[in-house]
């Protein structure tokens, strides 16, 4: 199996420098960027989203807040229908070789997950354990990837809300000096500057970063359960045809039917080979013989 490739999520990228442009070119049409800058804003929205989350989770997961952000910049490529050729020809060597031969496969292997099971299953141990042991491995790699994303989620819903916090702290002195124009434009700005920084940290910044990190946790739990149910299929000895069709449901129909194509072109251009083969023996033989009357 080829070694997952890690690159950059150029759709967070754009979707993110998008964002920031055009909410930067809407302020800058406004001609004036200094009506944007409020410093009592700039503490409720992000001094008071900061230590909320300080209070809502311990100090062991916000240490990693950091590279759960950097996750979401990052986009790993996982082909399904690789995955499935390469349980099938486990499962035949698995049912030409033994299931010792798996252990070799696995020291060279770079995937964690199929690499610990191949080890499992290598050991001998029984269905129950196998499936016990790589169950509990998705669902706690899946619950510290929520918990990842979960941090993210709360600062989009912490911020729109201190928003609210900071209208509040601006709209009651505003309305306690109704008779002194001159006080009431500095508290609308902490009013309303308070309400535009929530909205923009948690719809162009934080949801969507939420939104793409319990995607990126979806698209591993799905390849995972793949790979453990063709390696349970491997431990039972299940044919390999009948493995690969099994698998082939984690696909999307119009995937399934590219996989199908592609055996196909695979099965013509094999037969062309074979008749290639037959035609050049066929003439041959018959050079020999004229040379030989």
């Amino acid at each position: 199996m080829k070694k997952r490739k890690t690159k950059y999520a150029l759709t967070t990228l754009l979707g993110l420098v998008g964002g920031v442009a055009c909410v930067v070119i809407a302020i800058s049409e406004s001609g004036d960027f200094s009506l944007f800058v409020n410093i009592p804003s700039l503490l409720i929205i992000m001094g008071g989203t900061a230590f909320a989350l300080i209070m809502s989770y311990p100090a062991s997961d916000l240490k990693t807040i950091f590279r759960v952000m950097r996750e979401a910049f990052k986009r790993y490529d996982y082909d399904l229908m690789e995955d499935i050729e390469t349980i099938v020809r486990l499962s035949e060597m698995a049912r030409r070789d033994g299931l010792l031969v798996l252990e070799d496969y696995a020291e060279e292997c770079s995937d964690r997950f199929l690499k610990k099971g191949l080890l499992v299953i290598a050991d001998g141990v029984s269905r129950d354990d196998l499936e016990y042991s790589l169950t509990s491995d998705i669902y706690h790699t899946h619950r510290r990837h929520k918990t990842g994303a979960s941090m993210i989620a709360f600062i989009a819903r912490t911020a729109p809300s201190l928003g609210l916090v900071g209208t509040y702290v601006g709209l009651i002195p505003m309305l306690v000096n109704l008779r002194d124009p001159e006080a009431l434009g500095p508290l609308m700005a902490v009013e309303l500057v308070s309400s535009f920084y929530g909205g923009f940290m948690a719809y162009v910044i934080f949801a969507p970063m939420a939104q793409k990190l319990q995607l990126k946790s979806a698209q591993e739990k799905l390849r995972n359960e793949l790979l453990m149910e063709g390696l349970l299929a491997i431990q039972e000895g299940k044919y390999p045809r009948l493995i690969r069709e099994d698998l082939m449901t984690y696909l999307t129909q119009r995937d399934q039917a590219r996989a199908e194509q592609s055996r196909a072109r695979r099965r013509a251009g094999n037969e062309n080979e074979e008749e290639e083969g037959e035609v050049v023996e066929y003439s041959g033989g018959r050079g020999r013989k004229r040379r030989g009357a």
